[in-house]
This record gives structure tokens, sequence and C-alpha cells, in this order.
């Protein structure tokens, strides 16, 4: 259904065909109408809190709000396109923020009861970045406690559902974020990834999301400079969304060790990429992720589908053996240097899934890490010759399909008993254990009726190339039923 949006203030004399509920409207679209002046912040930011106002119920994925401050904001926003003042690129834009980022005035929670009353002072270097872009912070989307895990629930805001399936989780760590961005409760939002927090949540919910290189989002707040994991990213319904949303969050700060000169203006413009040129190579396990049956039979339909439209589209023969015992161990790393002092003073006040991990990372030995961090050299060093063939490298984008949120992880993979928490997501944590860029596009429905993903594998610092292909990839699944985007009923 469409209307017509007639404002009445003189200031905006315009008309545009919109849909009935501008909370609908792609990121971009809305940011074009906005600095063209058919699309009022004020509306836009309004159309948004009616929806989470009808929707969060059910999928509890917006846990803080700040409707006040967006409203005046958003008339703000508003009077400087009158004045003609200088426009950021998320100018007017309405966004939500992971309940792991600090935000001015807005309660942070880091999903820990630890800090359920937390109200910062000041904005992290990331939410200070949008905010200068001229973004509208909405509200907090749900994480687990301190990021760690994929099934979104913590014992401050309970659980996050799924928007195709209340009764499945919408994965995580970026849960909040995927399922809010599927039910149109806000343009954009933004997730972080460590193993697979944003790619996970962007499959489990029919929407794209991108875990880009390390260092090209600077975070100077990481605790572990040196490391593949922990970055933070972007989350849209559309890969034109995800890169409007990356070249505002990218930034090069000397005081991030990962972080490398980067001109954020590049991903303002995507170049057109033929399909038919394409060389894409297939893994459906990288060679040691444990992958659901049903999870391969479905990624061979949807790849089967497109296949035909490439150059070469042929099984690559990747081969990740190692990645798992690497992973682990530069994971383990990476959760120390956050949480060993907070596991000191709090001990068994935290949550029992964070205690586990860190135990687990402190029973490791010196050997043990030296080793990993050793095969993490070698596997990075291997897997470059993947693009000596191939343009990308495409897998599933989950080893398993949404499972009940009740449930802290599959019990079983492969039909045994699951080794471990992480082992479920090892499709896409092979990938970050190695620091290439990765997209999560949907693909179509599974058997279970919720969205299927696919993870598209750039080169090394490849971002911006990959979006370009990533954005080609969009279309061809767009143009059969068998892979279009899904969207839920809401």
């Amino acid at each position: 259904m469409k209307t017509m949006l007639i404002y009445l203030d003189s200031k905006y004399p315009f008309t545009e065909s919109m849909p009935s509920n501008l909370c609908d409207l792609d990121a971009t679209e809305a940011r074009r109408l906005i600095g063209e002046r058919k699309l009022s912040s004020v509306d836009l930011v309004e159309a948004c809190i009616a929806r989470i106002e009808a929707v969060n119920p059910k999928i509890n994925a917006v846990v803080t709000t700040a409707y006040d401050r967006a409203r005046v904001e958003a008339k703000a926003a508003d009077e400087a396109i009158a004045q003609g003042k200088p426009l950021g690129l998320l100018h007017g834009m309405p966004i939500l923020v992971k309940d792991l980022n600090r935000t001015e005035g807005i309660r942070t929670t880091f999903g820990s009861p630890l800090f359920k009353d937390n109200v910062p002072t000041s904005d992290d270097p990331l939410v200070a970045r949008l905010r200068k872009h001229g973004a509208i912070i909405l509200g907090k989307t749900n994480t687990p406690e301190f990021g760690t895990g994929s099934n979104t629930k913590n014992r401050v805001f309970g659980t996050s559902c799924n928007p195709f399936n209340t009764k499945l989780t919408p994965g995580g760590s970026s849960g909040g974020s995927g399922a809010a961005l599927a039910a149109n409760m806000a343009p954009l939002a933004t997730g972080s990834d460590s193993g697979a927090s944003i790619r996970n949540p962007a499959a489990f919910n029919g929407i794209a999301g991108i875990r880009p290189s390390p260092g090209l989002i600077a975070n100077p707040e990481r605790s572990h400079g040196l490391s593949t994991n922990g970055v933070e990213g972007p989350l849209g319904r559309t890969v034109a969304d995800v890169t409007l949303l990356l070249a505002a969050m990218a930034e090069y700060d000397p005081r991030d060790m990962m972080s490398r000169p980067i001109d954020p203006s590049i991903f303002l413009t995507l170049k057109p990429v033929d399909v038919a040129g394409l060389r894409v190579g297939i893994s459906e396990d990288l060679g040691f992720a444990p992958i659901d049956k049903v999870v391969r039979e479905t990624f061979r339909r949807k790849m089967e589908t497109i296949s035909g439209a490439f150059a070469l589209c042929e099984d690559s023969g990747t081969s990740m053996k190692g990645a798992e015992e690497a992973y682990m161990g530069v994971r383990a790393l990476h959760l120390l240097s956050g949480n060993s002092a907070r596991y000191r003073e709090h001990g068994k006040d935290l949550d029992k899934n964070l205690v586990w991990n860190i135990e687990d990372a402190l029973n490791k030995t010196p050997t043990q890490y030296a080793e990993a961090v050793a095969e993490q050299t070698r596997i990075h060093r291997e897997f470059q010759s993947v693009f000596e063939k191939y343009d990308v490298l495409i897998t599933p984008a989950c080893n398993v399909l949404p499972f009940e949120h009740t449930t802290l992880f599959p019990a079983t993979i492969e039909g045994r008993p699951a080794a471990h928490y992480c082992e479920w997501f090892s499709i896409l944590y092979g990938i970050s254990l190695i620091g290439h860029p990765a997209i999560s596009l949907p693909a179509g429905l599974d058997p279970q009726g919720t969205p299927f993903g696919i993870q598209v594998v750039g080169s090394r610092n490849g971002d911006h190339r990959l979006l370009e292909v990533a954005r080609a990839l969009e279309a061809l699944l767009a143009s059969t039923p068998e892979t279009q985007r899904p969207k839920a009923d809401l």
C-alpha cells in the first residue's frame, strides 16, 4: 500500500510516494528523502517509535529507549536542513545501538546486572562518530552479558525472540539489533562480532551484516589490541544500507593497534559488478566445521539456483583444518583480556555461560596459547591461495537452523552431541580467526520457514570490493523466489 505524504509545514512543500509506514523505508532511501526535504526526521522517528511500541513487546529486541531525546534531535535535524546547514552521512536518521556501546545519558548495561542502572556521562568513540554524522540514537538493543554468546538473553532484560518465530532465537550476540531490523523498528543498527555476532543474527533474521576487516572501524578501547576478534560493524536490511553505515563507522585511529589509514568516503561509491564475470568458490564447511545435514542440503539448493549466473562456481576445496583449536585459543586470550579482572572481582555473580568461558580460558596452558597463535598464522597464510583463483568464497552463514531460545546452544550437531558451546557457529568463527571481511546475505527461507543466510568472504582488507560483489549477489538472489530476502509477518 502506498500513500502520499504531504508536509503541512511550509518548510517542506513537497509530496512523495511513500510506504504506508515510514519505518519500512530502507536507510539509503530514507536518507535521500531527508536530504531532499521530502521526508522529515521527526516523521521518521515517530514511525519507528510507533513500530517499536507495537512489535517490541513480543520480540524484546529494544531494551532501553531514548524517545524524548530522539524527538528533540529529530526536530533540530529538520531545522538544520531548512537553514541550509551541512549534513552528515546519517543526518536525521534514527539508529539503534547495541547495548555494549556506551551512550551518553542513555542507560548502558552491557547485558549485566552489575551495570543495570549505569548511565554513562560520555559516548564511546563509535557512538560519538555516529552522532558526528548526524545519527539519532533511538534506543539500545539486547545482547548477552558482555556480548559472550550467540543466543541473545541476559538476566537484566530477558530473552530476545526471532520475528519469524518467537519461540526461536534471533542469534547473537547482536541478536537484538538483528531482530529489530527484521521487524523494521529502525533503518539501521550497530553490532559487534568476535566469532559470529554480526553474521549469525543477520542470517537468522533475514538481513545483511558485515564483519569488516579488523581495524577498519577503529576501536581504541579494545582490551586486546592485536587480535582479529572483537570488531564492530553495521547491520541493515540491504547491502546499500550496510555500506552507508560502514562509511559513517569507519575511521583511522592510531590508538587502535589494528587501525590503518582509510578514506571512508570510498564506501559511498560502489561500482557495478557483472555477476557473469565472477569466479566463485564454494565451501560447505571450510574443511573443518560440523554442519547439520539440513543446512548442507539447503545451502546446495540455494547455490544451485544461482550458480549458473557466474563465470565459474565450484567447490573450492578449502581446508582450515586446525581452526577449532586455534580459534578457541585466540578467543580465550580475547576473553581474558577483557574479563579477567571482572572475574576476579565478581566471580560467580557473572552469567554462568560467561564464567564457563572465562574458566575454560584460565585452564589453558601457555603452550596451548602459543600453539593456537602459531596455528592461526599458518591457516591465514594458506587461506590466501583461495583468492588466487576466486573473487569471493561463499559458505553457509550458519552450522544449524535457528533453534529454541530456551536452549543456550544446540545440544547436537551433525547428529552427535555438541563438543562445546562455540561449535555450532564454527563456519563463521573460522573466518574471524583469519581476519578476512565477510558479509552475511539473506538467501530465502530454510525448511522450517525461518531465514537462511549465506556468508560471502572477501580478500584480505578487501572490504570495498566485497561490498561491490555483495550488492550484485543481492540483486541476483532477489531475482528468484527460492533465494529472495524473506520478510517477517509483523
